[in-house]
């Protein structure tokens, strides 16, 4: 694959929480007219982050959107990772994103999704939902959580893999561990969902690196490892990572684990100046992050994000202007090609 310079495209119903009211309304032609400025502006590929509670609060319009994405982006001709997204788990625990409600009512309390919903994440919740899911102990409606989330990704898969500019599936965006132990568990849960995904898709599969606990700590190239698919499959399998920012050294760090892999491609699924709050970014910066990445030879880049909404917190983050009800690229935007 080559050098791939994209970005991370937000979605409308394909991103909805399922424990908050729906998001505002986008502009008008959102999804056609930013796909436009994509093939304009040079964009070769976006990462599409899509998520379960979002399929579960309304599959038809998930199912929809997720039509008419890959339809646009066939007519400009833009490729598409599309990404089994999650982040602070579920809305079902406060601010995250990710897991629906049917995974997680039985082992949490009924009313814990309505007295938490506008609430930070706790810790303990994380670490019991990330623990039971490593150890196969939660189930949808009777069903092994591990298939129930197979078959929404199968779902996935058959609704665009099809289309010209499909480009393959992740697995599960940014796994988290809280024991040890349980890198060699994200090894085996990547071995058995490619398996069931490989049968119905030679499209190109990504997993993604594992982020242990802040109580792990650091982790080592040696653990990162364990959680390679080792299931052999005609799909190509890229490792996707998220350096915030690309540093020189953090792409070393990640150069080793692919190394330790056997070489296994790597490819930059996410990448920022960086987290805290009130972060910028300009051309000079640019500039610097996707030569690095030049230099360690990932297959592919994808800038978070492209987004109709405004991330107050982190200016970063924000490639748009909404005038009009319209959509329109910003400054971070036009420096991102500035290079």
């Amino acid at each position: 694959m080559e050098f791939l310079v994209g970005l991370n495209f937000h979605g409308i119903n394909c991103a909805s929480y399922q424990n908050r009211p729906l998001p505002i309304q986008p502009p008008k032609d959102y999804i056609n007219d930013s796909f436009k400025i994509f093939s304009q502006s040079g964009i070769q590929c976006i990462r599409f982050p899509l998520y379960w509670e979002s399929y579960e609060r309304d599959p038809l319009e998930f199912i929809h959107e997720l039509d008419n994405i890959s339809s646009t982006a066939d007519k400009y001709d833009i490729l598409c990772v599309y990404d089994n997204h999650q982040w602070g788990c579920s809305s079902y625990f406060g601010k995250g994103i990710g897991f629906p409600n049917s995974l997680l009512v039985q082992c949490f309390k009924e009313d814990t999704k309505s007295s938490r919903s506008s609430n930070s994440r706790d810790p303990e919740d994380l670490k019991k939902f990330w623990n039971d899911w490593w150890d196969r102990k939660l189930s949808v409606e009777g069903k092994d959580g591990w298939d129930a989330q197979s078959e929404f990704l199968e779902r996935v898969i058959n609704t665009v893999k099809n289309k010209n500019s499909t480009l393959g599936f992740e697995i599960l965006n940014e796994p988290q561990i809280f024991r040890l132990r349980d890198y060699e568990r994200v090894g085996k849960y990547h071995d058995y969902i490619i398996t069931k995904l490989s049968a119905i898709t030679e499209k190109t599969l990504f997993f993604c690196y594992t982020y242990p606990s802040p109580r792990i700590s650091f982790s080592s190239p040696f653990y990162q490892l364990k959680t390679k698919p080792s299931v052999k499959v005609k799909n190509k399998i890229i490792f996707d990572v998220h350096p915030y920012p690309p540093w020189f050294l953090t792409m070393g760090y990640y150069k080793a684990i692919s190394q330790l892999m056997g070489k296994i491609p790597v490819y930059v699924g996410e990448f920022n100046a960086g987290t805290e709050y009130g972060v910028t970014i300009n051309t000079q910066q640019f500039n610097k992050y996707v030569k690095t990445l030049e230099a360690f030879k990932v297959s592919g880049c994808a800038f978070w994000q492209w987004s109709y909404t405004i991330d107050n917190s982190h200016p970063a983050f924000n490639l748009t202007n909404v005038r009009d009800n319209k959509i329109y690229p910003n400054t971070n935007f036009k420096n991102l090609l500035t290079r």
